[in-house]
């Protein structure tokens, strides 16, 4: 083997060992092999499951890519080649008895063909195949020898990338799984909380007014009440009644009735503090708890809610209906505990209502 064929041989295979990207690799060994051995044109052809060609390498000798590379080789000879596992070199396709007579040959005017297999662990991968239409004899049973270590390295080469790409696919497509998987975790799990949010919702909220409903309301004043208690803090009772609720309901009926009970919860709920809890205390009725607030701070917030809740009237279905509002205002003494706060606070609110509604009044004991 001439000195020049083996360094470049020994150069393809160090690139072939060294480099993962295999097209770029075998385009620029199919590009040695062409100068080497005066080729016209080069194709690097492997066989997909089906039987059918991937041309991975179609080139002539000036790195040109070939269109319609499946037109452009003789599969009689590519044919041969692969069925029997064995190298071809011709030296004259055009006169050669066993080839001339085949139409590829015939029609792309053949005459030097070179087409060495390329088998890794015994597997048929495709085959390498050269050829020079202008020149006869210029193929000869030496170039063999290093097209065939060429095809060796190269499909070894070839193996390890699929290989490598069947591992990479496996991985891609675990990654993806592992993927939908998280993702419809995470679905799952913010699902689990909407419908938990949804559930703490309806057992703790009014459905119609969105106020606390009153049982989550009486659990949160039991803490506030053992809070104030602990740290001797000031807390403060609202009650409030929709004055002449029953006859709205009767005059403009109870779609327009539930329509001003939420108006009002809404305008409370807009202009309470944080801190503060506001709950529907039954039919027509709310209450607002007060924490850190003492009697005089609850007056004022008494009267600054009635104000803002009031000042406008509540649009229903059935028009236009005055908003009055009666409220009851108590504070927690020493001697109190919630029951007792809530019958001052009561108390305050009838009071309130017997003396012409649609005004605060305030338990001072």
């Amino acid at each position: 083997m001439k000195e020049e064929m083996l360094e470049k041989l020994l150069d393809i295979s160090r690139k072939m060992a060294e480099n993962r990207l295999l097209d770029p690799l075998l385009e620029y060994a199919m590009n040695v092999a062409l100068e080497l051995f005066s080729a016209e044109y080069g194709y690097l052809v492997l066989l997909r499951n089906d039987d059918t060609l991937d041309f991975r390498i179609r080139q002539d000798k000036y790195g040109k890519v070939l269109d319609e590379p499946e037109e452009q080789i003789s599969h009689t000879i590519f044919e041969e080649v692969i069925k029997n596992n064995k190298s071809l070199v011709i030296a004259n396709a055009s006169t050669d008895p066993n080839y001339q007579s085949a139409e590829s040959v015939t029609e792309l005017k053949l005459r030097s063909v070179m087409c060495v297999p390329l088998i890794a662990r015994g597997k048929m991968l495709g085959a390498i195949y050269i050829e020079n239409r202008s020149e006869e004899n210029l193929f000869t049973a030496e170039c063999l020898k290093p097209l065939e270590y060429f095809a060796a390295q190269a499909a070894i080469s070839i193996e390890n990338a699929i290989l490598n790409d069947e591992l990479e696919t496996r991985v891609e497509e675990r990654t993806a799984e592992l993927a939908r998987i998280n993702t419809l975790l995470r679905a799952e799990i913010e699902e689990r909380k909407r419908v938990e949010k949804q559930l703490h919702q309806l057992a703790t909220t009014d459905p119609l007014t969105g106020a606390l409903n009153r049982r989550h309301f009486f659990n949160l004043t039991e803490q506030e009440f053992d809070r104030s208690q602990r740290y001797d803090r000031q807390i403060s009772i609202i009650l409030i009644d929709v004055d002449h609720f029953k006859e709205t309901n009767d005059k403009y009926g109870h779609i327009a009735g539930d329509q001003m009970l939420q108006t009002v919860a809404e305008r409370f709920l807009k202009n309470l503090r944080q801190m503060d809890v506001f709950g529907r205390y039954g039919g027509d009725e709310f209450v607002i708890l007060l924490p850190e607030t003492d009697l005089e701070q609850a007056k004022f917030a008494a009267e600054r809610l009635h104000e803002v809740v009031t000042e406008s009237s509540v649009d229903t279905s059935r028009g236009s209906i005055p908003l009055c509002l009666s409220m009851g205002v108590a504070s927690l003494t020493n001697s109190d505990d919630m029951e007792k706060l809530l019958i001052k606070a009561d108390q305050a609110l009838y009071t309130a209502k017997e003396a012409g509604r649609n005004q605060i009044i305030v338990f001072d004991s």
